[in-house]
Order: structure tokens, then sequence, then C-alpha cells
């Protein structure tokens, strides 16, 4: 998926269980309490599967990005986030509003990268929620070839902002 200065492309935490279904068409919604209202129509979700795998493992072009009350979002997405209801309102618990974030063109990446390859080559520690992804990154998930020209290490990133710090808590 080529990258765009226009969109901005970004790296979404989510676990396991859901991360399988994303992958195999059945959940067609991603829920979040909190996300930028400001992601555009064509970014990219380059999608972080958490514990045990702790890899990208795939992502997905955003088709929309909805935020409505809770009841408006089990009552339209319920069925295609592929959550149990009890589990939906035990999420959104001490929220009035949430986001739905409609997925499409998913894809599973041929190779994964785990945590410890994104830290390495490009200094990202996988968010608790999402960040924003730099072109750098987005680069080697295009379909053309990638080449790093050097790795981050921790003096590399020294006075960076900590890649939770843009994450939504």
């Amino acid at each position: 998926m080529a990258t765009s200065r226009s969109r901005q492309d970004f790296l979404v935490s989510i676990r396991p269980q859901y991360v399988d279904k994303i992958l195999a068409g059945e959940k067609t919604v991603e829920l979040r309490r909190r996300f930028p209202e400001s992601v555009s129509v064509g970014a990219v979700a380059y999608i972080y599967s958490t514990s045990p795998v702790q890899a990208v493992v795939g992502c997905a072009k955003i088709r929309e990005v909805q935020r409505l009350t809770v009841a408006e979002i089990w009552k339209e997405h319920g069925d295609a986030a592929c959550i149990s209801r009890r589990d939906f309102y035990d999420y959104f618990s001490g929220t009035k509003f949430g986001f739905a974030i409609i997925l499409g063109a998913v894809k599973a990446m041929p190779e994964q990268m785990t945590a410890r390859e994104l830290e390495s080559q490009f200094g990202i520690v996988p968010p608790q929620s999402y960040r924003y992804v730099t072109d750098r990154f987005i680069s080697l998930f295009d379909d053309e070839p990638f080449q790093a020209t050097h790795r981050y290490s921790r003096s590399h990133r020294a006075g960076r902002p900590k890649a939770g710090r843009s994450a939504a808590r």
C-alpha cells in the first residue's frame, strides 16, 4: 500500500483474537474509546497483534471513522465488530461516545515484523492503542524493496518523544 503525504497512516495494537477475525474478513469494524477524528479515508492502519504474537501482521485501509454514542455503535456495528454485548459494554464503560473504524482492503503481511524488530529498525515501541508512523516505516510494507540505512539505537532516539506518548489512552 503506497504512501501519501495527505494521509496519516498509523500502527494500531489489537488483541490476537480480534486480529484473526480481521484477517479472516469476519471483523470489519475496529472499536476505540478514543481516536483522532482527523484520520482520513484511505489512511492505512498497520495491525500490531499484541501478546503473545507481538508482531505487525497485517494492514487495512480506513474506509470511514465514525464518532457515535456507545448505544449507536452497538446498534450499527456490534455484529461487524465481532464482540459480545457484555465485552462491548465493559470496554466502553464510563464513556458516552466512542469510535467505529470501518476497515477495508485488509491484507496479511507476507512476513511479520516482531516488536523487537520494530524497536531495532524504527525505534518504535508498540503502542497501547495507536501511533502515527513515518514514511520510512510505511516503505517497508510497500511493494517496493526496502533498505534500512541504519538501525535505531537508544542513542538515535535521544530527545525524541517516546512512542507511547502519541497513543490514545
